[in-house]
Protein backbone atom coordinates (compact mmCIF):
# COMPACT_ATOMS: atom_id res chain seq x y z
CA UNK A 1 0.00 0.00 0.00
CA UNK A 2 0.99 3.61 -0.54
CA UNK A 3 -0.14 6.31 1.90
CA UNK A 4 -0.12 10.08 2.10
CA UNK A 5 -1.78 12.60 4.38
CA UNK A 6 -1.92 16.34 4.90
CA UNK A 7 -3.80 18.68 7.20
CA UNK A 8 -4.31 22.44 6.93
CA UNK A 9 -5.59 24.86 9.57
CA UNK A 10 -7.20 27.07 6.93
CA UNK A 11 -9.10 30.08 8.26
CA UNK A 12 -9.69 28.62 11.71
CA UNK A 13 -7.59 29.82 14.68
CA UNK A 14 -6.35 26.28 15.39
CA UNK A 15 -6.35 22.87 13.75
CA UNK A 16 -8.69 20.38 15.44
CA UNK A 17 -8.20 17.70 12.78
CA UNK A 18 -5.93 14.67 13.18
CA UNK A 19 -4.99 11.84 10.86
CA UNK A 20 -3.26 8.47 11.05
CA UNK A 21 -1.08 6.54 8.61
CA UNK A 22 -0.25 3.20 10.22
CA UNK A 23 1.99 0.54 8.69
CA UNK A 24 3.49 -2.55 10.34
CA UNK A 25 4.49 -5.95 9.01
CA UNK A 26 0.95 -7.19 9.62
CA UNK A 27 -1.27 -4.10 9.51
CA UNK A 28 -2.03 -1.18 7.21
CA UNK A 29 -4.57 1.35 8.48
CA UNK A 30 -5.55 4.99 7.95
CA UNK A 31 -7.85 7.37 9.82
CA UNK A 32 -9.12 10.97 9.99
CA UNK A 33 -10.75 12.74 12.93
CA UNK A 34 -12.34 16.20 13.18
CA UNK A 35 -12.67 17.60 16.70
CA UNK A 36 -15.40 19.77 18.16
CA UNK A 37 -15.66 21.70 21.40
CA UNK A 38 -14.38 24.97 22.87
CA UNK A 39 -11.16 25.84 24.72
CA UNK A 40 -9.04 23.51 22.55
CA UNK A 41 -11.28 20.60 23.55
CA UNK A 42 -11.83 19.66 19.90
CA UNK A 43 -8.10 19.29 19.35
CA UNK A 44 -7.85 17.14 22.49
CA UNK A 45 -10.79 14.97 21.44
CA UNK A 46 -9.46 14.23 17.95
CA UNK A 47 -5.92 13.58 19.19
CA UNK A 48 -7.14 11.25 21.92
CA UNK A 49 -9.45 9.38 19.55
CA UNK A 50 -6.74 8.79 16.95
CA UNK A 51 -4.13 7.79 19.52
CA UNK A 52 -6.56 5.36 21.16
CA UNK A 53 -7.55 3.93 17.78
CA UNK A 54 -3.90 3.35 16.90
CA UNK A 55 -3.12 1.66 20.23
CA UNK A 56 -6.15 -0.59 19.96
CA UNK A 57 -5.44 -1.65 16.37
CA UNK A 58 -1.84 -2.45 17.22
CA UNK A 59 -2.83 -4.63 20.17
CA UNK A 60 -5.93 -6.31 18.70
CA UNK A 61 -5.34 -9.14 16.24
CA UNK A 62 -9.01 -9.98 15.69
CA UNK A 63 -10.67 -9.79 12.29
CA UNK A 64 -10.83 -6.23 10.86
CA UNK A 65 -14.54 -5.72 11.63
CA UNK A 66 -14.12 -6.71 15.28
CA UNK A 67 -10.87 -4.78 15.61
CA UNK A 68 -12.42 -1.57 14.30
CA UNK A 69 -15.58 -1.97 16.36
CA UNK A 70 -13.55 -2.44 19.54
CA UNK A 71 -11.18 0.40 18.70
CA UNK A 72 -14.01 2.85 18.06
CA UNK A 73 -15.73 1.84 21.30
CA UNK A 74 -12.52 2.40 23.25
CA UNK A 75 -11.90 5.75 21.52
CA UNK A 76 -15.39 6.83 22.52
CA UNK A 77 -14.82 5.74 26.12
CA UNK A 78 -11.49 7.58 26.29
CA UNK A 79 -12.86 10.87 24.95
CA UNK A 80 -16.02 10.71 27.06
CA UNK A 81 -14.02 9.95 30.20
CA UNK A 82 -11.60 12.84 29.58
CA UNK A 83 -14.53 15.24 29.01
CA UNK A 84 -16.17 14.18 32.26
CA UNK A 85 -13.06 15.14 34.25
CA UNK A 86 -12.89 18.78 33.13
CA UNK A 87 -15.74 21.27 33.00
CA UNK A 88 -14.08 23.15 30.12
CA UNK A 89 -14.12 19.94 28.07
CA UNK A 90 -17.74 19.06 28.82
CA UNK A 91 -19.50 17.96 25.64
CA UNK A 92 -16.35 17.71 23.55
CA UNK A 93 -16.25 15.11 20.82
CA UNK A 94 -15.04 14.34 17.35
CA UNK A 95 -15.77 12.53 14.16
CA UNK A 96 -13.73 9.45 13.29
CA UNK A 97 -13.36 7.53 10.05
CA UNK A 98 -10.84 4.72 9.60
CA UNK A 99 -9.98 1.79 7.38
CA UNK A 100 -7.93 -1.39 7.67
CA UNK A 101 -6.38 -2.22 4.30
CA UNK A 102 -5.84 -5.67 2.83
CA UNK A 103 -4.78 -6.60 -0.73
CA UNK A 104 -8.28 -7.52 -1.93
CA UNK A 105 -10.51 -5.88 0.69
CA UNK A 106 -10.70 -2.86 2.92
CA UNK A 107 -12.78 -2.59 6.06
CA UNK A 108 -13.97 0.89 7.04
CA UNK A 109 -15.76 2.38 10.03
CA UNK A 110 -17.12 5.82 10.80
CA UNK A 111 -18.86 7.98 13.36
CA UNK A 112 -19.80 11.52 12.35
CA UNK A 113 -19.47 13.22 8.98
CA UNK A 114 -15.82 12.74 8.06
CA UNK A 115 -15.91 10.59 4.96
CA UNK A 116 -14.27 7.70 3.15
CA UNK A 117 -14.48 7.50 -0.64
CA UNK A 118 -13.46 4.62 -2.94
CA UNK A 119 -11.99 5.62 -6.32
CA UNK A 120 -11.70 2.75 -8.81
CA UNK A 121 -9.86 4.60 -11.57
CA UNK A 122 -12.92 5.95 -13.31
CA UNK A 123 -15.58 6.84 -10.75
CA UNK A 124 -15.76 7.71 -7.07
CA UNK A 125 -18.19 6.39 -4.46
CA UNK A 126 -18.81 7.58 -0.92
CA UNK A 127 -18.61 4.44 1.22
CA UNK A 128 -19.46 5.90 4.61
CA UNK A 129 -22.77 7.51 5.59
CA UNK A 130 -22.72 10.94 7.23
CA UNK A 131 -24.18 11.10 10.72
CA UNK A 132 -25.53 14.62 10.38
CA UNK A 133 -28.83 16.48 10.41
CA UNK A 134 -28.70 17.44 6.73
CA UNK A 135 -27.62 13.95 5.64
CA UNK A 136 -30.73 12.57 7.30
CA UNK A 137 -32.85 15.16 5.50
CA UNK A 138 -31.27 14.14 2.19
CA UNK A 139 -31.86 10.44 2.90
CA UNK A 140 -35.54 11.25 3.57
CA UNK A 141 -35.59 13.35 0.36
CA UNK A 142 -36.68 16.39 2.38
CA UNK A 143 -33.87 18.41 0.77
CA UNK A 144 -31.51 17.87 -2.16
CA UNK A 145 -27.74 17.32 -1.82
CA UNK A 146 -27.26 20.79 -3.31
CA UNK A 147 -29.53 22.35 -0.67
CA UNK A 148 -27.63 20.48 2.05
CA UNK A 149 -24.44 22.41 1.20
CA UNK A 150 -25.97 25.72 2.30
CA UNK A 151 -28.46 24.52 4.91
CA UNK A 152 -28.20 26.60 8.13
CA UNK A 153 -27.88 23.41 10.22
CA UNK A 154 -25.39 21.65 7.96
CA UNK A 155 -22.79 21.48 10.76
CA UNK A 156 -25.06 19.66 13.19
CA UNK A 157 -23.67 16.17 13.90
CA UNK A 158 -26.10 13.49 15.07
CA UNK A 159 -23.47 10.94 16.16
CA UNK A 160 -20.00 11.70 17.49
CA UNK A 161 -17.15 10.10 19.41
CA UNK A 162 -17.17 11.04 23.09
CA UNK A 163 -20.45 12.90 23.51
CA UNK A 164 -22.35 9.87 24.85
CA UNK A 165 -21.40 6.97 27.10
CA UNK A 166 -21.77 4.54 24.21
CA UNK A 167 -21.94 5.03 20.47
CA UNK A 168 -21.94 2.58 17.57
CA UNK A 169 -19.75 2.83 14.50
CA UNK A 170 -20.99 1.90 11.05
CA UNK A 171 -18.80 -0.86 9.56
CA UNK A 172 -18.25 -1.48 5.84
CA UNK A 173 -16.31 -4.29 4.13
CA UNK A 174 -15.58 -3.67 0.45
CA UNK A 175 -13.56 -5.14 -2.38
CA UNK A 176 -10.84 -3.16 -4.10
CA UNK A 177 -8.13 -3.91 -6.63
CA UNK A 178 -4.63 -2.83 -7.57
CA UNK A 179 -4.73 0.79 -8.71
CA UNK A 180 -7.76 1.73 -6.63
CA UNK A 181 -7.53 4.54 -4.09
CA UNK A 182 -9.27 5.51 -0.87
CA UNK A 183 -9.81 9.13 0.11
CA UNK A 184 -10.50 9.95 3.76
CA UNK A 185 -11.27 13.55 4.61
CA UNK A 186 -12.81 15.99 7.04
CA UNK A 187 -15.72 18.15 5.95
CA UNK A 188 -13.37 21.04 5.25
CA UNK A 189 -12.75 19.23 1.95
CA UNK A 190 -15.94 17.38 1.08
CA UNK A 191 -18.08 20.27 2.27
CA UNK A 192 -16.92 22.38 -0.68
CA UNK A 193 -15.79 19.94 -3.40
CA UNK A 194 -18.29 17.62 -5.06
CA UNK A 195 -17.67 14.02 -6.13
CA UNK A 196 -16.86 14.96 -9.73
CA UNK A 197 -14.13 17.35 -8.63
CA UNK A 198 -12.66 14.79 -6.23
CA UNK A 199 -12.62 12.12 -8.93
CA UNK A 200 -10.96 14.46 -11.44
CA UNK A 201 -8.10 15.17 -9.04
CA UNK A 202 -7.57 11.49 -8.24
CA UNK A 203 -7.78 10.45 -11.87
CA UNK A 204 -4.92 12.76 -12.82
CA UNK A 205 -2.66 12.35 -9.79
CA UNK A 206 0.05 9.71 -9.58
CA UNK A 207 1.85 11.38 -6.67
CA UNK A 208 -0.23 10.97 -3.51
CA UNK A 209 1.54 13.71 -1.56
CA UNK A 210 1.00 16.15 -4.40
CA UNK A 211 -2.64 15.10 -4.72
CA UNK A 212 -3.25 15.82 -1.02
CA UNK A 213 -1.74 19.29 -1.38
CA UNK A 214 -3.67 20.04 -4.57
CA UNK A 215 -6.97 18.96 -3.03
CA UNK A 216 -6.41 21.20 -0.03
CA UNK A 217 -5.46 24.17 -2.20
CA UNK A 218 -8.55 23.63 -4.33
CA UNK A 219 -10.79 23.46 -1.25
CA UNK A 220 -9.33 26.73 0.04
CA UNK A 221 -9.87 28.36 -3.35
CA UNK A 222 -13.46 27.09 -3.35
CA UNK A 223 -14.13 28.91 -0.09
CA UNK A 224 -13.52 26.34 2.67
CA UNK A 225 -13.24 28.12 6.01
CA UNK A 226 -12.68 24.99 8.10
CA UNK A 227 -9.67 22.83 8.92
CA UNK A 228 -8.99 20.57 5.94
CA UNK A 229 -7.53 17.07 6.24
CA UNK A 230 -6.90 14.63 3.40
CA UNK A 231 -5.57 11.06 3.54
CA UNK A 232 -5.01 8.98 0.42
CA UNK A 233 -4.28 5.25 0.30
CA UNK A 234 -3.48 3.43 -2.94
CA UNK A 235 -3.59 -0.30 -3.52
CA UNK A 236 -0.36 -0.99 -5.36
CA UNK A 237 -0.31 -4.70 -4.62
CA UNK A 238 2.61 -4.31 -2.21
CA UNK A 239 3.56 -2.85 1.13
CA UNK A 240 3.23 0.75 2.27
Amino acid sequence: MKFAGKTETGLRPQNEDRYLLLHTDTLDAVAVSDGMGGHQAGEIASRLAVETLEDMLLSNHADPESALSSAFAEANRAVHERASLNDEMYGMGCTLVAAILEPEHFTAANIGDSRLYHFDGSGIRQVTHDHSFVAELVRRKAITPEEAKTHPRRNLITRAVGTETRVSADIFRCDWKVGDMLLLCSDGLCGVLDDAELAAFLRNSDDLDEACSLLIRRALAAGSRDNITVVLAKNDGGNA
